[in-house]
């Protein structure tokens, strides 16, 4: 079990990075400078990056246990 949650933990963060990565050109041309550092415009960016993550690596850990890579 401990297996599982150090790989889901790991996809979590590497696949929240390149989210992030591929996000912010966005986020910079969305919101101006003065924008993007008030709380609200900071919160609602790192909620959506979550949330993305998340479902991704959901979605990747069932792709592996249906391909029977993981077994839990």
């Amino acid at each position: 079990m401990i297996k599982i949650w150090i790989i889901a933990i790991a996809l979590f963060l590497i696949i929240t990075f390149l989210v992030r990565a591929f996000f912010i050109g966005y986020y910079k041309k969305e919101y101006s400078k003065k924008q993007r550092n008030t709380w609200g415009a900071k919160m609602y960016y790192w909620h959506t990056i979550f949330m993305i993550s998340g479902v991704i690596t959901t979605l990747v850990i069932f792709l592996l246990k249906w391909s029977n890579i993981l077994n839990f």
